[in-house]
C-alpha cells in the first residue's frame, strides 16, 4: 500500500492526493455503479488508507461503512497503477497498528459489508413471517419436486449416486432407494434427482432441497421450518442476482454460482447458526467451490448434476460452520474474492431482494409461470410449445427440404445448436439439441422424458431430419426465435413463436400425475405423499414426511450396473 502521513497524524492514500484524475465518487459515477456495497467494496480508499484500530459498534465488531482497516485488493490495485515517477517521497510498507477487534471465534477477521448483509438477514429470518401465499407456492414447489424425481428416479446418474451413498452410513435419506447416508451425500443425490431430467422449475433453483432436506431431517426440522429455508434460498439467489444485474454477462464462464450460498444460509439457518458461524458457512461455501460452466458442446451426466454440487458443498459449508471450523472473512470483497471474479455490483445488495415485498419464491413460481411443463432444455420449450404445433399442421416429415431456425441470441446458439449437436450420443446431449428436439417433436408428435432415450436419438429417421437444420444467431433488426420451413415442393414458410400458454395448479397436479405413472409410482403413495408435502406446515417433523417417500419404484438392485431407460 502506497501511504504517507496527513497533518494531523492518520495514514495517507497515494492515489487519493494524486488523484488518479477522478474523485472516487467520480470514479463510481463514470463506471456505472449504484451506490452500496460495490461503492464500499470496490473505491472506499478511506478503508485502504488505514493501518488503524475499527471500534466495534456490535457483538462481532462490524461497520456498515467498512471501516475495518483492512487493505483491499481493489485499492491496493489502484495504488500499484500509479506511475513510480510520481511516487517520489512515497514507499510502498505496512507495519503495526492494525488491531483485530471482530470478536469473531477462533481469531477471524471482521467479515466484509456483502457477507454482514447476507446473515443479518438470514439470522433475523422469521417462519412466522410466512403469508398464505407464500405456503402455496412453497407448497406446490416441493410437489413439483417430488414429481420430478419420480421422472429421475433409476436413471444411471440417480443409481450412482446411490451405490456411493450406500458405504456412507448417516442420518439423511436418499428418497426412493432407502438408504441412509451422510448429509452432503444425500443432498447431492437428491438434488441430482430433482436436477437430472431438466424438467423441475425454469430456474433450477429446487434441487437446493437436496441440501434442506437432508439437513432438516438430520436435525429434526420442522415442515414450516424446512419451508422457510427453501423461501431463504430463494431470496439469497435473487438479492445476489439483483445486485450484479439480472443479465448473466457476470456469470459468463460460471455455472450457478450462488447456489452454494444459498444452500448454505437455508441450512445454516436449520441448523440455528449464529451470525459468526453462518458467516463462516458462506466463506467455506463460495471461496473453495466456484463452478466452471459445462453446457457447451458434448454434454456428460454433470450438465444435470453440477448445481447438486453446489448444493453438496454449500451443506458441507454449514456443517463445517456448525463445528467451529473458520472461513476467509472477506470473500466477497477481499483481493480475488467474489466482486473480483464476477465483476462489481451494478445495484445494492440488499435482503429482502424485492422492493414491493412480494418474496423472490413468489415472483418467480407465482402464476405458474416458473414452471415446466414441458420435459426439456428451457432453449427449446418455446419451440415445443408455439412452433412445432403449427409446423406439424402445415406439413409432414417426409414433405420437409431443409429448416433454418434463428435463436434469440449467441448465448442460446452456443449452448444449444453448436456442432456437437448434430451428433448426440447421450440423453444430455439430445435435450440439449435444438437439431433433435425439432426433429424428434415433429416425428412423434409430443416430447416427453422417453423422448431422449438411447433409441429415439440414434434413430435415424430423426437423424436424416435433423441434418435438414441449419441454425444462426438472430438477423440484426429481427426479433430472433423462429423457424423457416421448406418443402420438397418449393413452398415455403416462417413460423415465429407466440405467447407460451398460461398454466394453473390443476396443470401442476397433472405433471405430478403424469410424472408418477412414468416413474412406476404406486398412486395412492404418490397421492399421500402429494397431500402432505403440500402442506409441510402441518409437519412437526420433516422425517416423518421424508418416511412417506423414502422408498417409492421398483428399483433394479444396485449391483446391476445396465444402461436405465432413462439413462
Amino acid at each position: 500500500m502506497t501511504e504517507k502521513k496527513r497533518e494531523d497524524g492518520t495514514l495517507k492514500n497515494s492515489a487519493d492526493e494524486l488523484g488518479l484524475g477522478l474523485g472516487r465518487r467520480e470514479m463510481i459515477r463514470k463506471m456505472g455503479l449504484g451506490a452500496g456495497v460495490a461503492a464500499a467494496a470496490m473505491f472506499n480508499s478511506e478503508i485502504a488508507s488505514a493501518q488503524q484500530a475499527a471500534p466495534a459498534t456490535n457483538p462481532l465488531g462490524q461497520q456498515s461503512t467498512r471501516g475495518d482497516g483492512t487493505q483491499h485488493w481493489p485499492d491496493i490495485r489502484e495504488s500499484e497503477m500509479v506511475p513510480a515517477s510520481v511516487q517520489t517521497g512515497y514507499t510502498v510498507s505496512s507495519g503495526p497498528g492494525w488491531v483485530n477487534n471482530s470478536g469473531r471465534a477462533s481469531g477471524n477477521g471482521p467479515m466484509d459489508e456483502s457477507t454482514r448483509r447476507i446473515v443479518e438477514w438470514v439470522h433475523a429470518y422469521s417462519p412466522a413471517d410466512f403469508t398464505k401465499s407464500l405456503e402455496a407456492v412453497v407448497g406446490d414447489a416441493m410437489m413439483d419436486s417430488l414429481g420430478v424425481m419420480y421422472g429421475a428416479f433409476e436413471s444411471d446418474p440417480a443409481r450412482i449416486n446411490a451405490r456411493l451413498c450406500a458405504r456412507y452410513p448417516g442420518p439423511s435419506t436418499v428418497l426412493g432407494y432407502g438408504i441412509k447416508t451422510t448429509e452432503e451425500m444425500a443432498a447431492f443425490a437428491n438434488g441430482c434427482m430433482i436436477r437430472h431430467t431438466d424438467f423441475n422449475v425454469g430456474s433450477h433453483n429446487t434441487e437446493i432441497l437436496g441440501g434442506i432436506l437432508a439437513v432438516g431431517e438430520s436435525v429434526h426440522a420442522s415442515g414450516e421450518e424446512v419451508m422457510a429455508a427453501l423461501a431463504i434460498a430463494y431470496e439469497i439467489i435473487g438479492g445476489l442476482t439483483d445486485a450484479w444485474g439480472a443479465s448473466q454477462d457476470h456469470i459468463e464462464g460460471w455455472d450457478s454460482p450462488y447456489h452454494c450460498i444459498a444452500t448454505a444460509m437455508a441450512c445454516g439457518k436449520l441448523m440455528k447458526l449464529n451470525q459468526d458461524e453462518l458467516a463462516n458457512a458462506v466463506s467455506l461455501a463460495v471461496v473453495p467451490h466456484m463452478p466452471l460452466y459445462s453446457h457447451i458442446g458434448t454434454a456428460s451426466m454433470w450438465k444435470g448434476s453440477h448445481s447438486s454440487e453446489s448444493v453438496k458443498n454449500g451443506t458441507w459449508a454449514a456443517l463445517l460452520a456448525r463445528e467451529g471450523f473458520t472461513g476467509w472473512s472477506v470473500p466477497f470483497e477481499g483481493r480475488d474474492g467474489l466482486l473480483a471474479k464476477l465483476g462489481p455490483f451494478v445495484k445494492d445488495l440488499k435482503f429482502p431482494a424485492n422492493p414491493n415485498g412480494q418474496t423472490v419464491i413468489e415472483s418467480m413460481l407465482g402464476e405458474y409461470e416458473g414452471y415446466k411443463f414441458t420435459a426439456s432444455e428451457g432453449n427449446t420449450i418455446t419451440f415445443h410449445e408455439t412452433i412445432a404445433p403449427a409446423v406439424m399442421a402445415w406439413t409432414k416429415p417426409e414433405e420437409i427440404a431443409s429448416m433454418d431456425f434463428y435463436t434469440s441470441s449467441i448465448y442460446q446458439w452456443q449452448e444449444v445448436c453448436d456442432p456437437p449437436k448434430w451428433d448426440p450420443r447421450n440423453r444430455e446431449t439430445a435435450d440439449h439439441s435444438i437439431p433433435y428436439n425439432i426433429a424428434r417433436h415433429l416425428i412423434d408428435g409430443y416430447i416427453y422424458l422417453d423422448s431422449f432415450a438411447k433409441e429415439k436419438y440414434m434413430d435415424p429417421k430423426a437423424r436424416d431430419l435433423m441434418n435438414k437444420v441449419t441454425c444462426h444467431p438472430s438477423v440484426p433488426g429481427k426479433v430472433g426465435y423462429y423457424l423457416v420451413v421448406r418443402k420438397k415442393t418449393g413452398e415455403e414458410k416462417t413460423f415465429n413463436s407466440g405467447p407460451r400458454p398460461k398454466r394453473t395448479r390443476a396443470d401442476l397436479i397433472a405433471k405430478y400425475d403424469k410424472l408418477v405413472d412414468f416413474g412406476g409410482i404406486n398412486k395412492d403413495q404418490a397421492n399421500r405423499a402429494r397431500d402432505q408435502w403440500s402442506n409441510l406446515r402441518n409437519v412437526k417433523d420433516i422425517g416423518d414426511a421424508i418416511q412417506t417417500v423414502a422408498h417409492f419404484g421398483n428399483p433394479k438392485p444396485l449391483t446391476d450396473r445396465s444402461p436405465s431407460r432413462i439413462a
